[in-house]
């Protein structure tokens, strides 16, 4: 007989809860076209287990206070050599942060370089509406040998959340208000995949979003829509300095409104069609009075199947129009890029205005061979285990500075190995090239690493890696605060890392 699905097993609401998920456990997921307000801004963890936001109280009167985290602190240091050491220096030199060629907004990130972040989730109320709010920080003050506002977030989302099951028959409606992140074209089953990048887009800013989902059959049909603006703008004469996280004084105010289709089957397939717009038309932020108001255009597609022990696929690509985007900032982000600004240091060019356009295509691939092999016996994770995730992405750039045409790939493979309750290993190999053809710019990273947690199931672990870089003789690292490209840096080779990770 085949079977159906109801509305009820196929539809969860998004909200702040996260118990502890291994990938391949056989619970069924809700179709998505982007991570719930809340879910960590970081890359997959290793391992192969992710946290579960998706839980709320079953009853509209069992009002509750809930409080969920994640945290990842990272003892590390870049292993380099000194070309020419003086009296009383050594040739071993160590940095921390290492100086690679991984900083999050450039194309070169891969993730391998753990960072410090800490997220704490506080919400309270029922199965009906939730207040969320959100205390993020990317460094740990007593580590710190500075004090770098940028990396002390404080409240970053601050949102209502309802979920309104009953409006319509076999129907169900999530509605955001408030000020929140949203992102869309995200690789990984449950998090921002392997390279912690959505390649679609991610915004920032208060608004609202409404998404709906309506069960046809074996079909569920969803639509989402999106508004949102930002609160302030730099002032005129501002300087620019990191007290003030960079501010730009000529870039506007923005607003970004976005809309988006989807039909999920059976819990197994979701195709997702996507399409943002950010604006700004604001007088006091054209750096001469001439200037266009600027935009950027997104439009994309996914493809994401969760085929049981046959593993998870994500397939997926955008196309991004750039039109005088110097001043539209932070509030859609493209590539981890900080808005036309940031696409225009990392892909279009100084000289460029923020017009251009990328071709985006990226796909990663999660699957358990315990899972496989012991089928058609259900396994959670809760037993010896290889998982293998294989993963990329290329980028096309076409720039009005036609200098920054070219074609950048990166790709790179995984395997976790679970030998007992306490101890895993894991080995990953990552490929990367800045400028395709240009293979004096490419680099190889290979990382070992020990995993060692209190179970097959547990909360936590410690992450004990090392990290050796294959340079090219042209591989770049940034430098300086802000930091930029500069060429006269000689990256590290090796970096050491011991992570403390625990989710609740």
């Amino acid at each position: 007989m085949k079977r159906r699905l109801s509305i009820s097993a196929v539809l969860v609401a998004a909200s702040l809860s996260s118990p502890a998920r291994a990938e391949g456990t056989d619970q069924p997921d809700q179709p998505t076209l982007g991570l719930s307000p809340g879910t960590p801004q970081i890359n997959s963890l290793p391992g192969g287990m992710t946290p579960l936001y998706g839980q709320r109280p079953k009853d509209a009167d069992d009002w509750r206070f809930d409080y969920h985290g994640l945290l990842q602190l990272p003892f590390i240091a870049g292993i380099g050599s000194r070309d020419n050491p003086g009296p009383g220096q050594s040739k071993l030199v160590l940095h921390a942060p290492p100086v690679v060629p991984d900083d999050l907004p450039t194309f070169s990130h891969t993730g391998v370089v753990p960072t410090p972040y800490a997220q704490l989730n506080l919400s309270y109320g029922n199965s009906v509406v939730t207040g969320n709010v959100t205390i993020l920080a990317t460094t740990a003050s007593v580590a710190s040998s500075y004090y770098d506002p940028l990396k002390q977030r404080g409240i970053n989302d601050v949102f209502l959340s309802f979920h309104l099951p009953n409006l319509i028959k076999t129907a169900d409606f999530e509605v955001n208000v408030g000020a929140f992140t949203s992102r869309y074209g995200i690789m990984g089953e449950y998090d921002e995949g392997r390279y912690g990048t959505p390649i679609i887009a991610r915004t920032n800013g208060a608004g609202e979003t409404i998404l709906g989902r309506y069960a046809l059959g074996d079909l569920i049909l969803q639509v989402e829509e999106g508004l949102q603006g930002q609160s302030d703008k730099a002032p005129t004469g501002l300087v620019s300095d990191g007290w003030n996280g960079f501010g730009d004084p000529n870039v506007g105010t923005g607003f970004v409104g976005h809309g988006h289709l989807g039909v999920g089957y059976r819990g197994v397939g979701n195709l997702g069609l996507h399409y943002l717009v950010a604006w700004t038309a604001d007088d006091r932020a054209n750096p001469t009075p001439l200037q266009p108001d600027g935009r950027i255009n997104i439009a994309g597609a996914d493809v994401r199947l969760t085929m049981g022990r046959l593993g998870h696929l994500y397939l997926g690509g955008s196309y991004v129009t750039a039109h005088d985007a110097r001043s539209i900032g932070r509030i859609v982000e493209v590539l981890n890029t900080q808005g036309g600004p940031g696409l225009m240091q990392e892909y279009l060019g100084p000289d460029s205005n923020g017009t251009g356009k990328l071709t985006i295509v990226a796909a990663q691939y999660d699957l358990s061979l315990g899972r496989l092999v012991r089928y058609p016996t259900p396994f959670a994770g809760d037993g010896p285990d290889i998982f293998v995730s294989l993963f990329g992405m290329q980028v096309g750039v076409d720039s009005s500075e036609n200098s920054y045409d070219m074609v950048k790939r990166k790709f790179g493979a995984i395997g976790t190995y679970s030998l007992l309750p306490w101890l895993a290993t894991t080995l990953r190999y990552d490929r990367v090239q800045p400028h395709v053809g240009a293979e004096a710019r490419t680099f190889s990273v290979l990382s070992p690493a020990v995993l060692l947690r209190t179970g097959w199931q547990s909360h936590d672990q410690i992450a004990i890696q090392y990290s050796h870089w294959f340079n090219g003789s042209l591989t770049t690292v940034e430098a300086g605060y802000p930091p930029v490209e500069d060429p006269s840096v000689v990256p590290d080779a090796n970096a050491l890392s011991i992570s403390a990770v625990c989710w609740w």
